[in-house]
C-alpha cells in the first residue's frame, strides 16, 4: 500500500488536470493566457515534469486562483513569446516595464521584480569590469530580446563582438572559449549555471542599471485586481514563503506538502479505526484490498496513458529491476550494469544522485538521464525525466523507486521547433528584403534589420510607426477601404519630413489568414528604388549618348569593312590557349573561325609544317609574327592562294600574353602577276636563247638546201643522160620545196606573237581531205613505209579554214616522214563530238560541240613521256640530228587554239610510234577583235 502512494505521488504531477472556473468573461474555454518564457529560473521555466514552474508561475497562480479566474500558462521561448502577446494571443507577459511603457500596454505598480544583470566567464578569463575596458577580441553573447540585448544596443559604442544564441549555448560556449562572457539576468544565469552543472564559471556584476520586471496587459481592471491581491499576499506573509522557496530554499525546512500530511493523517485515522474496530477487521482488510486493486490499476492506467517507467533498486542487493515497463531485461541488472548504460556525461550525476539517496540525505530526486535501450554493438539512446523517492524500512533506507518517461520524442520535437523558430527568425532578420509584420488592426507588430534602415528608425521613429496604423497610409488606404483583404503591389514616394525620410520604395502588402479564412496579419515588404531611379534616370541619358555613339561606329564599321573587302584583307585574332584563329571584317563578330591545324591545312606537307613551328616560335617567344602564306586551297578560296600575315601578341592585367591579333591580306593577284613576270622574264630569257639557237640552226638549216640547189645546178649542164638528168632535177625541186618550207615557217613563226590568220569556209571535209592525201601521198617515199588513209564519211560538210587544215596535215606528215624507216603512216579523221574529246584531253571542253578529229599516226622513233608535253613548243626538236627548225608542231598548237580546238600526241615512248591528233569545232568562228 504505501509502495503504491509512493509510486502515485511520484507520477500525480503528470496526470492531474487543471479546473477552470468563469470570471468577467474568462472561462474554461477562452481562459486568461499567460505567455512565459520556458528558460527563465526561477521566474518562470518548464520542470523536468514538463510542466509550467517557478516564482511567477506559482504567484500568479495563487493571485487568480484566489480571484476564481480560469487560467493558462503558454510556455514559449522568449523572443516568440514577446511576438505571441504583442499579437494580442496572450493576455499577460511578464518583461521589462520600459519595453511597454506605451498604449494600449499596462503594467503593475506593486508586482514588480527587480532584474539585474551578470556576466559569466571561466575562471581563467579576466573579470569583467566595464564594457568600454573592452577591445575588438574580446566576444560578448547575450540572449536574443533579453534586457541584455536592449541594454547593450541602448549603449553607444561597443567596442566587442556580440553574439546572440539561448543561454545553455552561451554558457558552453564560455566554457569552451567561444565567447569570453555571457550577459544575463544574476539569478536565472547563475540557477542555468548550477543546472547545468558548470563548476568552472566565475559572476561579475555589470556596468549596466538593473531593469524592472512587471506583469504587462492590455486590460487595466485585469492588472489592477493583480496588484491589489499581490498587495494581499506580501501582507499575509504567503508571498514571502514563495520567495524564500525559489529565491532562498535554504530558509524553506518544511518541505512536506500538504497533500502528503493529508494522506497521512488519513492513513493514522484508517490505522486507529482498524485497531478500534477488531471485529470488522475481516471487513476492513476486503475494502483495503479492494482500494488497493483500485489503486493499482489507477496507478496502471495512468503510467500507461504517460508512457511511464518504474523501476526499484534494492539497496541491500545492489539489484535494479523493472515494476512497470520492460526497460530492463527481465530478471533486472546491478545497479553498475544500469550506470554504465547511461550517456558518459550523466553518468557521474546520476550516481552522486542515488549515492545521496542510499545515504537518506534526501527523499527525492529528480533526474534527466540518456540511456542506451540497446546493445553495445548497436546502442539506442533515448532520453528519460523522472523523479527517484527513497522508502524506508524500519528508518532506514531501504528501496529506491524511480519513476520516469521517455522524452525522447518530447525534446526532438522541441528542438526542431527551436531550430525551426530559429531559422525563420534569421531568415527574417537577415532578409536582403525589408520586411515587417502588421496586426489585423493595422499595427506594426515587428520589423527586420532592412526595414530598420529603411525607415532610419531611432526611438522616436519607431514609437511613429508603431503607433500609426497601416489604414492611415494615403499610398494604401484606398485600396484597403475597398477590400482588406486585397494584395496591394506598387512603387511610391515614401515622404515624411518630420521623421527625416525621402525615398522612392517599391512596396508588396500581403495579408495572411488563419485555418478558418480569418484575417491574422500583414506582411510588409519594401524595397529601397532611390538609387535605382536615380540610376534609372542617368541610364536614360547614357542611353541616348550611347545610341549616338553606337551609329557612329557602326558608321567606322561600315567605312572600315569596305577599306578590308576593297583591299582583301581581314582582321585576325589567334587565341593562344585555345589555339583558334578567328577572321573578321567587322570587328563586332566573328565571321570565320577554325583551329590552327584546319587554317594549315590547305598547304603542302611540308611548308604546313615549317609554318606551324614558325608560328608556335614566335608566340612562345612573344614577338610580333610576319609571313606569306601560300595554300592549295582555303574554306574561303577553294583555288590556289597566297596570304599575307601579320601580328603583334596582346597582354592583360597581369601582363600575360593572352592572344595574338592584326592583319590578314589576300595577295594571290599579286603573287600570280609576280609568277607571271618571273615566267614571262624565264621565257624571254628562253626565247632569246632560243633564238640564238634558231639562228645558227637556220644557217646551217638553210645551206643546206641552197648547197644542193646550187651543187646540183652547176653540174645539171654537164649531165647528157636524160634519166640521171630528170634525178638532178628532182633533187633540186625537193629542195627548193624543203627551202620554201623552211621560209614559210620562220615566216608563220614571226607572225605567231600576232594573231594568226584564219578563214573559214564551207567545204567538203572528205574530198579536201582525199585533196590533201594525194599530196600527202607524194612525200612518203621511204621504200619500207607504206602510206595509208582513213576516211569514213563519202561526204561531210563543215565550215574550216582548208589551207590550214592541209598547213597541219602536211606538218604532222612531214614529222612523220622523218622518223619512220618501216611499218606505215596513216592519216585519218572522224565526226567525234566535244563529249567524246573528254576522254582524250586535260582540261576537257566545257560546252557540248560538233567536231572533227584529225590524226597522224606512225610506227616510227616514238617520243618519250617526259618529252610529250614539250613537243608543241618552239624550237624544239627531239633528235638535233634530223632536218627541221622545231616551228611546225608549234605552228600547228597555235592554229587549233586560234579555231578553238585541241592538240595532243599519244605515244608508248623509243621505239612504239606515236600518234599526233587535233580536234577542232565543225564550224569555225574567229573573233578577229
Amino acid at each position: 500500500m504505501k509502495r503504491y502512494l509512493i509510486i502515485i505521488l511520484s507520477v500525480i504531477s503528470f496526470v492531474l488536470p487543471a479546473k477552470a472556473q468563469d470570471f468577467y468573461g474568462y472561462t474554461k474555454d477562452r481562459p486568461l493566457v499567460i505567455v512565459c518564457d520556458w528558460d527563465f529560473r526561477p521566474f518562470e521555466f518548464i520542470d523536468s515534469d514538463g510542466q509550467p514552474a517557478g516564482y511567477n508561475i506559482e504567484v500568479l497562480s495563487l493571485i487568480l486562483n484566489n480571484l476564481n479566474i480560469p487560467h493558462q500558462f503558454l510556455m514559449e521561448e522568449w523572443q516568440l513569446a514577446t511576438r505571441t502577446f504583442e499579437a494580442h494571443e496572450a493576455d499577460l507577459i511578464h518583461a521589462l516595464s520600459f519595453q511597454y511603457k506605451r498604449r494600449p500596454f499596462v503594467s503593475t505598480k506593486q508586482y514588480v521584480n527587480y532584474y539585474k544583470l551578470s556576466a559569466a566567464r571561466k575562471v581563467t578569463t579576466p573579470p569583467y569590469t566595464h564594457i568600454h575596458d573592452l577591445h575588438a577580441n574580446n566576444t560578448i553573447a547575450v540572449k536574443p530580446d533579453d534586457y541584455a540585448t536592449l541594454a547593450l544596443k541602448a549603449t553607444d559604442t561597443i567596442p566587442c563582438k556580440v553574439n546572440y544564441c539561448t543561454p545553455k549555448d552561451g554558457l558552453s560556449g564560455v566554457i569552451s572559449g567561444a565567447y569570453d562572457y555571457f550577459i544575463w539576468g544574476d539569478v536565472p544565469l547563475k540557477r542555468k549555471a548550477k543546472e547545468l552543472a558548470l563548476d568552472s564559471l566565475a559572476f561579475d556584476e555589470v556596468d549596466l542599471p538593473a531593469g524592472e520586471l512587471c506583469m504587462i496587459g492590455y486590460d487595466n481592471d485585469i492588472i489592477e485586481i493583480i496588484d491589489d491581491e499581490y498587495t494581499r499576499l506580501e501582507q499575509n506573509g504567503e508571498l514571502q514563503q514563495i520567495n524564500d522557496k525559489w529565491f532562498h530554499p535554504e530558509k524553506v525546512h518544511d518541505n512536506a506538502s500538504p497533500l502528503s500530511i493529508v494522506i497521512l493523517i488519513s492513513l493514522l485515522v484508517i490505522v486507529g479505526i482498524v485497531i478500534i474496530l477488531a471485529a470488522v477487521m475481516y471487513l476492513r482488510a476486503k475494502n483495503a484490498f479492494h482500494r488497493n486493486k483500485v489503486l493499482h490499476n489507477m496507478m496502471e492506467q495512468a503510467l500507461a496513458m504517460g508512457d511511464y517507467y518504474v523501476l526499484e533498486y534494492d539497496i541491500e542487493t545492489h539489484r535494479v529491476s523493472n515494476l512497470y515497463g520492460h526497460l530492463l531485461p527481465e530478471g533486472g541488472v546491478s545497479f553498475d550494469e544500469l550506470a554504465n548504460g547511461i550517456s558518459d556525461e550523466g553518468r557521474e550525476d546520476f550516481r552522486q544522485c542515488i549515492e545521496s539517496l542510499e545515504r537518506g540525505e534526501t527523499e527525492e530526486q529528480k533526474m534527466k538521464k540518456t540511456y542506451n535501450s540497446g546493445t553495445a554493438d548497436k546502442p539506442v539512446w533515448r532520453t528519460y525525466d523522472g523523479v527517484a523517492i527513497l522508502e524506508r524500512k524500519e528508518g532506514q533506507p531501504r528501496y529506491i523507486f524511480h519513476s520516469f518517461k521517455d522524452v525522447s520524442r518530447d525534446m526532438e520535437e522541441e528542438k526542431q521547433n527551436k531550430e525551426l523558430a530559429n531559422y525563420y527568425k534569421m531568415v527574417f532578420d537577415t532578409n536582403l528584403i525589408a520586411m515587417s509584420f502588421y496586426s489585423a488592426n493595422g499595427m506594426l507588430l515587428d520589423f527586420n534589420q532592412k526595414m530598420y534602415e529603411l525607415c532610419n528608425m531611432n526611438e522616436e521613429t519607431e514609437r511613429f510607426f508603431r503607433t500609426s496604423s497601416i489604414y492611415d497610409d494615403p499610398h494604401v488606404s484606398d485600396i484597403l477601404k475597398q477590400d482588406k483583404n486585397a494584395t496591394y503591389h506598387g512603387c511610391h514616394r515614401m515622404y515624411y519630413p518630420e521623421q527625416g525620410i525621402d525615398k522612392y520604395i517599391e512596396i508588396r502588402m500581403q495579408p495572411l489568414f488563419d485555418d478558418l479564412g480569418k484575417l491574422v496579419y500583414y506582411i510588409v515588404t519594401s524595397y529601397d528604388i532611390t538609387a535605382e531611379r536615380d540610376i534609372y534616370m542617368k541610364q536614360r541619358e547614357h542611353d541616348r549618348k550611347i545610341q549616338e555613339a553606337n551609329k557612329q561606329i557602326k558608321s567606322y564599321e561600315a567605312q572600315l569593312r569596305y577599306l578590308l573587302e576593297e583591299s582583301k584583307m581581314y582582321v585576325w585574332t589567334f587565341d593562344i590557349e585555345k589555339l583558334e584563329i578567328r577572321f573578321t571584317r567587322s570587328l563586332r563578330e566573328m565571321e570565320h573561325v577554325e583551329t590552327i591545324d584546319e587554317y594549315l591545312a590547305g598547304m603542302d606537307i611540308e611548308d604546313r609544317v615549317k609554318q606551324r613551328q614558325d608560328i608556335i616560335d614566335k608566340v612562345t617567344r612573344h614577338k610580333p609574327y610576319h609571313g606569306i602564306h601560300h595554300f592549295q586551297y582555303t574554306p574561303l578560296s577553294p583555288g590556289n592562294t597566297w596570304y599575307s600575315i601579320s601580328g603583334i601578341p596582346m597582354y592583360d592585367n597581369d601582363g600575360s600574353v593572352t592572344k595574338y591579333f592584326g592583319l590578314v591580306r589576300d595577295i594571290t593577284d599579286l603573287m600570280e602577276a609576280q609568277q607571271k613576270l618571273r615566267e614571262e622574264t624565264a621565257r624571254a630569257e628562253d626565247s632569246g636563247r632560243m633564238k640564238a639557237a634558231f639562228l645558227a640552226n637556220m644557217t646551217h638549216e638553210i645551206r643546206t638546201p641552197l648547197n644542193a640547189i646550187v651543187g646540183f645546178s652547176d653540174i645539171l649542164q654537164m649531165v647528157e643522160e636524160p634519166d640521171e638528168r630528170m634525178e638532178f632535177i628532182r633533187i633540186i625541186r625537193t629542195n627548193c620545196d624543203m627551202l620554201l618550207r623552211l621560209i614559210n615557217d620562220i615566216l608563220e613563226a614571226s607572225s605567231m606573237g600576232q594573231a594568226l590568220a584564219i578563214k573559214p569556209e564551207k567545204i567538203d571535209v572528205s574530198k579536201v581531205f582525199d585533196d590533201i592525201c594525194q599530196t600527202l601521198a607524194q612525200r612518203v617515199q621511204e621504200p619500207g613505209v607504206e602510206f595509208q588513209k582513213d576516211s569514213p564519211p563519202d561526204t561531210y560538210s563543215a565550215v574550216l579554214d582548208k589551207g590550214r587544215l592541209q598547213q597541219m596535215l602536211t606538218n604532222f606528215v612531214t614529222n612523220a616522214v622523218k622518223y619512220t624507216h618501216e611499218g606505215h603512216i596513216r592519216v585519218g579523221w572522224k565526226p567525234m563530238s566535244s563529249d567524246e574529246l573528254k576522254s582524250l584531253t586535260t582540261p576537257s571542253p566545257k560546252t557540248a560541240k560538233e567536231g572533227l578529229y584529225f590524226y597522224c599516226e606512225d610506227t616510227g622513233a616514238g617520243i618519250p613521256k617526259e618529252k610529250q608535253a614539250s613537243v608543241f613548243e618552239r624550237f624544239v626538236k627531239l633528235n638535233d640530228y634530223v632536218q627541221g627548225t622545231g616551228l611546225g608542231l608549234s605552228i600547228c598548237k597555235a592554229i587549233t587554239e586560234r579555231s578553238g580546238g585541241y592538240i595532243g600526241v599519244f605515244s608508248e615512248g623509243e621505239g612504239h610510234g606515236s600518234t599526233f591528233w587535233f580536234w577542232i569545232p565543225r564550224e569555225v568562228i574567229v573573233n578577229e577583235t
